[in-house]
């Protein structure tokens, strides 16, 4: 048997003990993590269980909530390829519910303060989280109104939920983390005229070999277990998307495993080609990992049962590219200005940079709400961390 590299033996044993440590704490009551660079897998294990018996392992499924928005993304901008939509044109055609829409100012007493939306939204906007849709548990005059209005949840995949709700601002004038993900969906299946489950089916899952990446959960024996972090401890949390949704939801709707998606990240880090097939050109990925809005810092939570205030890089600047958020700033794990980054509404966080032969992709994986917990994210980018420092070592030996 051929020894293993030293480099190799130490990033495995720093990152089996951040997850180790991760479980014994009872940050989580399981997690699993892979890494990988232009050579292949560098790390690929876990801790603890994922439904109180079976461990993790790299084909558990999980809901994959927000980190849904990249993989939707990259179908958009297929398209753009295509040439059937353009990044800056209104899109008041292909989303006439859009054309309409509202802004809520705030409220006078009892009464939603309610105005024309100024300007057209265009796909660019709807990518970069600069079109003026919100999410209640950020907002919350939304989270009034849509209670008020007997909206429904987001979770609730009916296109009311999205169609009924207000924008928070007007289109282009500021960067606020929202729905526009859900619209660029409707927009896929209305400009294909298949239902996104199939286009990206299509597109993306069948050719990278993304076998487990679906809406809805076709293996429940492989499914991972939520848990609600109260202060009691870890509770399980039955959570299902409904089976039979009015629209697939673009934002969040995907369930994956830690496998399929590395597989994903993979094929970004390479420049957008993967076993040669080219998904994106290196043109468009460029354009999109670029900053498409202002930089923001942590991002304040409305409602603490959903999320805690959002700050995956403590004290580093962010914006939002075509494809989630980049750091604007080196952070202190050495990720690269212009990263691609984000995460998912049960505590599951990728990156992916394409920083020539040190380009690197990782992803962490658990089901724990609510979102952005500190610890979680400290255990994330503790190992984000313990990659870059063997690849800088590996190119500098």
């Amino acid at each position: 048997m051929t020894p293993e590299p030293s480099g190799q033996s130490a990033l495995r044993n720093t990152i089996s003990t951040i997850l180790t440590t991760a479980v014994h704490d009872r940050v989580v009551t399981g997690l699993y993590v892979m890494t990988a660079d232009r050579d292949g897998i560098t790390y690929s294990g876990g801790a603890g269980t994922r439904d109180g018996t079976n461990p993790w392992t790299d084909d558990t499924i999980a809901w994959l909530a927000s980190m849904t928005k990249p993989i939707v993304a990259v179908a958009a901008l297929q398209l753009v390829e295509r040439g059937l939509i353009e990044l800056d044109t209104p899109t008041t055609d292909l989303l006439p519910e859009l054309a309409a829409a509202y802004v809520l100012e705030g409220y006078d007493e009892d009464q939603p303060r309610l105005v024309r939306a100024r300007g057209p939204i265009t796909l660019r906007m709807l990518l970069s989280h600069t079109a003026g849709t919100g999410y209640s548990f950020l907002h919350a005059d939304l989270a009034r109104y849509l209670h008020d209005k007997k909206v429904p949840s987001s979770l609730e995949l009916k296109l009311a939920s999205i169609v009924d709700a207000p924008l928070v601002y007007h289109p282009g004038t500021n960067a606020m983390y929202g729905t526009g993900l859900e619209w660029v969906g409707l927009a896929i299946t209305r400009l294909t005229g298949h239902d996104l489950a199939t286009h990206l089916h299509e597109t993306i899952f069948s050719p990278l070999g993304m076998r487990d990446t679906t809406f809805g959960i076709t293996d429940r024996t492989r499914l991972a277990d939520v848990h609600t972090k109260t202060p009691h401890g870890l509770v399980p949390t039955p959570f299902e998307l409904p089976t039979d949704p009015e629209f697939h939801s673009g934002g969040g709707g995907l369930y994956g495993t830690p496998q399929d998606y590395l597989t994903f990240l993979r094929m970004l880090s390479a420049g957008g080609a993967w076993n040669g097939v080219q998904y994106l050109q290196p043109d468009t990925l460029v354009d999109a990992q670029r900053s498409h809005s202002a930089s923001f810092g942590t991002i304040e939570s409305a409602d603490y049962a959903t999320s805690h205030d959002i700050d995956l890089i403590p004290g580093i600047n962010t914006s939002w590219s075509l494809l989630g958020m980049r750091n604007e700033q080196v952070t202190p794990a050495g990720r690269p200005v212009g990263t691609m980054a984000w995460a998912g509404g049960a505590n599951t966080y990728y990156w992916a940079d394409t920083d020539n032969d040190r380009s690197s992709a990782g992803v962490l994986f658990t089901q724990l709400i609510p979102f952005a917990d500190p610890q979680v994210i400290r255990a994330f980018n503790n190992v984000e961390g313990a990659v870059r420092t063997r690849t800088v070592r590996r190119h500098t030996n």
